[in-house]
């Protein structure tokens, strides 16, 4: 194998484990959420087994579903690239698209229990938003 190709495997092998590592992190909050004051039932539906938002447009759609490593709220759509985890959370930088731009951004979680996490930016951890699993 040449150099070129031992350094293309390379590359592939490590961004393979950089997945992993980041949906590894993701498992637990794999699912659809809501935040307080919200129903599942007027936020989601379900669709050949897949959990889809109900009017993803809706200015009133507060819900996320979390995908593999995406993260799509009411108006965007998130790949988480990287995860660094702290004591009691992890950060996730993730690149962002809506109908108009993209950006790049650090949220934090802090799982709470099964059912329910806690998204904050680290800087500011006392203002937060919880989130609770919606069972579809």
């Amino acid at each position: 194998m040449n150099r070129f190709a031992r350094a293309a495997a390379f590359l592939m092998l490590s961004f393979g484990a950089v997945e992993q590592a980041v949906a590894g992190q993701l498992d637990a909050l794999q699912g659809a959420w809501i935040t307080g004051g919200t129903n599942c039932a007027d936020t989601f539906k379900k669709v050949d087994g897949t959990i889809e938002f109900k009017d993803r447009g809706s200015s009133l759609t507060t819900g996320l579903i979390i995908r593999g490593n995406k993260i799509m709220g009411p108006m965007a759509t998130c790949s988480v690239e990287r995860i660094r985890e702290e004591k009691e959370y992890f950060s996730a930088y993730m690149s962002c698209v809506d109908a108009v731009m993209f950006s790049d951004m650090s949220v934090s979680f802090q799982p709470i229990d099964a059912t329910k996490f806690k998204r904050f930016v680290s800087d500011f951890p006392e203002v937060f938003v919880t989130y609770s699993k919606c069972e579809l």
